[in-house]
């Protein structure tokens, strides 16, 4: 059916780039003007502009009586022709071809609203299917679902989200349903066909308590996606790799003990076995994205007396379990993925390594921030001197200047600044 309505649409835009081609084919290139009245008067001899003078005089208190009636008529007769010459530039010499143009364009207009509610009604359907299916698997785990409202809330037409909590081992359940954006027509039935889409399910599990470690798990097409969603996760990981699972997989950690703990059992049989709705798998107990940084950034400037132990155990509330899988359309699928994702709230909490692995995992993380310091100090110094730079080359350049010319610039400095500080709101304490 998707790809019967595509056909039409694409059969509906030819036709509207066909037949609205204007053709002025009767229209020549040349154009013959007449001689006009003034060129025939002064070709006239003096004897009829004598006559020509008597005329005038006799005619001219008839022209005063007609004046107002001919204002009004050569009013009516130039709006018909600004109308004529509107309609000749939009449908040339064919009239019916302007009607013929609006008619494609409110049949567009139609079918991209028509898709619009039809798309939204879809992406409902697929929300509450989703929903209906593992009610009762969240009801058995979770004391809290939704809010007081409703249990999925709509974002937007193409994003759900369901919220849950009142679980032993973890804060909250999150879950973003990111569905096809059905309720475009040019990115559903045009840009699909060249950039693969699929409903799918982002899970966000937030724990009190979790080992240091981090580890990701991601399908190789997923690469480009993990790398802008952990934008930080190359920096505390390197590449693994584990024999038993699927070649489709690629391994991030920053240890091959949180590999072996994690990846075993029920998990490894879980990935191999599913492995066509898995997108990635993402265990971390420290942020791994640009946001997160600098908010905790801004926190150590705001409490220097606790930088240290702020960077002892960098991201301290990022204690984090991340699950993408594709929507599938088989219930049973639908509800051993989100089974397995409530699986590892307990797997992931019972993660326990060695005291020599997490001494290791806080050396190879000291180090990192170590270098990122030592970045941002640079860049700091750097921007440091292009100021100083900067003021040095306005200070040379207003010695330069006249006595007349260093006032206006004064002045002119003196207004910006006052304008600036006009923005600014003074509260009285």
């Amino acid at each position: 059916m998707r790809k019967f309505r595509t056909v039409i649409l694409f059969l509906v835009i030819y036709l509207s780039f066909y037949l609205t081609r204007s053709y002025n084919g009767n229209f020549d290139d040349i154009v013959i003007v007449d001689e006009s009245e003034e060129d025939r008067m002064k070709s006239a001899g003096g004897a009829e502009k004598g006559a020509k003078k008597g005329l005038d005089t006799e005619a001219a208190s008839e022209a005063e009586s007609e004046a107002e009636p001919d204002a009004e008529s050569d009013a009516e007769s130039d709006a018909e022709s600004d109308a004529q010459q509107l309609i000749h530039s939009w449908a040339g010499d064919n009239e019916n071809l302007l009607y013929l143009k609006i008619g494609i364009f409110l049949c567009l207009l139609v079918v991209t609203i028509a898709n619009g509610v039809v798309g939204r009604k879809t992406n409902r359907t697929i929300a509450l299917y989703w929903l209906r299916s593992c009610k009762d698997i969240f009801l058995q785990n979770f004391a809290k679902l939704g809010n007081e409202k409703s249990f999925l809330f709509e974002k937007s037409y193409d994003k759900f989200e369901f919220y849950c909590t009142g679980r032993k081992h973890c804060n909250y359940y999150f879950v973003n349903l990111n569905l096809c954006k059905r309720q475009c027509l040019w990115r559903y039935y045009l840009l699909s066909h060249f950039v693969k889409e699929n409903d799918s399910m982002s899970v966000a599990i937030h724990f009190d308590k979790l080992d240091k470690g981090v580890l990701c798990v991601f399908k190789k097409h997923q690469k480009k996606y993990i790398d802008c969603r952990f934008p930080n996760l190359n920096k505390y990981t390197k590449m693994m790799a584990k024999k038993e699972l699927k070649g489709s997989y690629e391994i991030k950690g920053d240890s091959n003990e949180i590999m072996e703990l994690v990846l075993n059992g029920k998990i490894l049989n879980f990935l191999n076995t599913y492995d066509r709705y898995v997108n990635y798998v993402c265990i971390t107990d420290i942020a791994l994205f640009d946001s997160e940084d600098r908010l905790s950034g801004e926190k150590e400037e705001k409490h220097p007396s606790e930088q240290k132990d702020q960077q002892g155990n960098r991201g301290g509330k990022h204690k984090f379990c991340f699950l993408n899988f594709v929507i599938p359309k088989n219930v049973e699928d639908l509800r051993t993925l989100v089974s397995f994702s409530i699986y590892m709230i307990d797997a992931c909490y019972c993660i326990e390594l060695s005291e020599k692995v997490r001494d290791h995992v806080r050396k190879m993380r000291s180090i990192v921030e170590k270098e990122d310091l030592r970045k941002k100090q640079q860049l700091k110094e750097l921007q440091e001197r292009k100021k100083a730079q900067k003021l040095q080359e306005e200070k040379e350049r207003v010695e330069k200047m006249s006595a007349e010319q260093q006032r206006k610039y004064e002045e002119k400095k003196q207004k910006k600044s006052l304008k600036k500080m006009k923005k600014i709101k003074i509260i009285k304490m």
